[in-house]
């Protein structure tokens, strides 16, 4: 005998139907969507390494400061077109071009998408270019913002120890000594760390402070 569904059956059945529908089409959705972005993703990150070789190439060709400039100007979205500046600022420094030298560090220190560690030795160049053209006071700040960032820039170290140098020349010891202190306190492997701490004895002694390694320790008689 054929058995039939009543309608209560009939809705059920209908019901699930629809619940596995409403299911399903999010989730091939989702997948579809999760597919199209990694395809995308994939295709951007091969354009930008097919164009980071191109300027790669036109960076090897460059050999002077000019060209230099040229390679970043036409590949001004890559990592090269920093390092194509670096290299710039560096040949105009080595020729006491000082204008040149700081306009492409700041071209780099001003482009917020290039490398924290490519910005840092920029404003490191700047602040020797300042330097070496009498500026002490801009080459201090210009120290100061690499050296604030710590043990997050393998730099900081460094510029700490010019900031202090600059104070030496000038005599002013309290502040020479505030800056070594702060530096005291960085990656203590730094060869420019432990110089700080020595310093710091040599100053410490010239004003007669005992430090760990010169004080006598004395105990009381019984």
């Amino acid at each position: 005998m054929m058995t039939t569904l009543d309608s209560s059956d009939a809705n059920i059945v209908e019901g699930d139907f629809i619940n596995w529908r409403l299911v399903l089409y999010p989730i091939v959705a989702a997948v579809i969507l999760i597919l199209s972005g990694l395809v995308y993703y994939f295709y951007l990150q091969n354009q930008r390494e097919e164009l980071e070789a191109s300027a790669r190439e036109a960076l090897l060709q460059a050999k002077t400061p000019e060209a230099l400039v040229a390679v970043a100007d036409q590949f001004p979205a890559t990592e090269q077109a920093a390092i194509a500046l670096l290299n710039a600022a560096g040949d105009s420094f080595d020729k006491k071009d000082y204008a040149a030298a700081s306009r492409d560090y700041q071209r780099i220190i001003g482009n917020p998408n290039a490398d924290a560690l490519l910005r840092d030795s920029a404003q490191m160049g700047l602040a020797s270019t300042l330097e070496v053209s009498g500026k002490a006071d801009d080459a201090i700040n210009a120290y100061l913002t690499v050296a604030h960032r710590g043990n997050e820039s393998p730099y900081a170290p460094a510029a700490y120890y010019a900031v202090a140098s600059i104070y030496r020349q000038r005599g002013d010891k309290a502040n020479e000594q505030g800056v070594l202190i702060e530096e005291a306190a960085l990656d203590p492997e730094s060869s420019f760390v432990k110089e700080a701490q020595q310093r710091l004895k040599e100053l410490n002694f010239s004003e007669g402070i005992p430090t760990t390694s010169n004080a006598v320790m004395t105990t009381p008689k019984s």
